[in-house]
């Protein structure tokens, strides 16, 4: 009798959970998510030739305008009280001008740009003005799972505050955007003007930042993982750009695309290969060499050098890490260094996978 009544209580409590993940409706979790999502317009002002130099401008006298405009639309998320905003480094640059719409009071205010990141292609904004608006909370993108519900909110083609939903396609997406691609993929619908607006799990917390769509077909969206955007954000609130630590090597991949793009787990040879070394760089202070091959870095395995970068960047300046290495005719070694903060982009060599 203890084990029937055992079966039936069992299978009540599946039947609820079961139907505890059916969502016939939408509606308050985007009723809450909403009014932390703005729409952003920026203007950028285009100076045109001077008048002498146009021949337009010459015979006319100089009444055509002097400076053309180009207009573009994003969305992003408030992060802040104070009227700090999240977006897409791609919907900011280069603005002239950037407006901030909010949702439910229609109220247009000026924003100025924090900092700009394009490694993750993030933007923190602070508005001149009092905001008044919600600040969305973030969730935890490592514990999202694939198959998970979410909804992505934004201004798709200027139609304010749209809401589509779908599921989390896959998790660690490599797309050749740059070095710390670890994309969230989606099938929710994302078109031009989503860029910067939020990807929201069924909690109303922020899981991803939408960033980019595949041009190869449609339902293929992805978003900026949360964790990675709240580790953009706190550097950009205190410095004004990302502060991140480098080894100062050049590396290349041995596994091939193929293999990375489905998690190929070897037990055999696998981590980035040594092709250079900065002078003078902590790695080069280390003694490590050019054909050295990187297997793991803290114990943790190295397979691809997006992998290996994204593990640099939990790290700070300063920090010590251990890394372990093959080399040619001495075998497996330990190698000890101490990270150093990636110097100015123009005072290093153009080199595609330098970190």
């Amino acid at each position: 009798m203890l084990v029937i009544l055992t079966i039936i209580a069992l299978a009540t409590f599946l039947g609820h959970t079961a139907e505890a993940r059916v969502y016939q409706s939408f509606a308050d979790i985007a009723a809450k998510a909403i009014p932390g999502v703005v729409n952003i317009r920026t203007t950028q002002y285009i100076a045109g030739k001077h008048a002498m130099l146009d021949p337009y401008q010459f015979f006319l006298q100089g009444r055509l305008p002097r400076k053309t405009s180009t207009h573009s639309l994003g969305s992003g998320v408030v992060v802040g009280a104070n009227g700090y905003v999240i977006t897409n480094y791609h919907v900011v640059n280069g603005a002239s001008v950037i407006e901030i719409l909010l949702a439910k009071t229609k109220k247009k205010v000026r924003a100025e740009v924090i900092g700009l990141d394009k490694k993750t292609d993030l933007a923190l904004l602070k508005t001149r003005g009092q905001l008044n608006a919600r600040k969305l909370d973030f969730g935890n993108s490592d514990l999202t799972r694939v198959g998970d519900i979410v909804i992505a909110i934004g201004n798709p083609f200027g139609f304010s505050h749209t809401v589509t939903s779908g599921i989390i396609s896959a998790k660690g997406r490599v797309i050749g955007t740059g070095p710390y691609d670890s994309f969230l993929q989606t099938d929710a619908p994302i078109h031009p003007g989503n860029s910067g607006g939020p990807l929201i799990d069924m909690a109303s917390r922020v899981i991803g930042i939408n960033s980019a769509v595949s041009s190869q077909g449609a339902g293929i969206g992805f978003a900026i993982p949360s964790n990675m955007v709240q580790q953009v954000i706190r550097d950009l609130k205190q410095y004004g750009k990302v502060v991140r630590p480098w080894i100062g090597i050049v590396g290349k991949n041995i596994l091939t695309q193929d293999e990375i793009n489905d998690q190929f787990d070897p037990n055999g040879i696998h981590g980035v290969l040594v092709e250079n070394l900065i002078v003078d760089g902590p790695a080069y202070q280390a003694k490590l060499r050019i054909g050295d091959l990187i297997l793991a870095i803290d114990r943790k395995k190295v397979f691809d050098l997006n992998q290996l970068q994204r593990e640099l960047s939990k790290k700070k300046p300063g920090q010590k890490v251990s890394l372990r290495i093959y080399r040619r005719r001495h075998g497996f070694m330990q190698s000890h260094l101490r990270l150093a903060e990636t110097p100015d982009a123009r005072e290093l060599p153009q080199e595609k996978d330098l970190f």
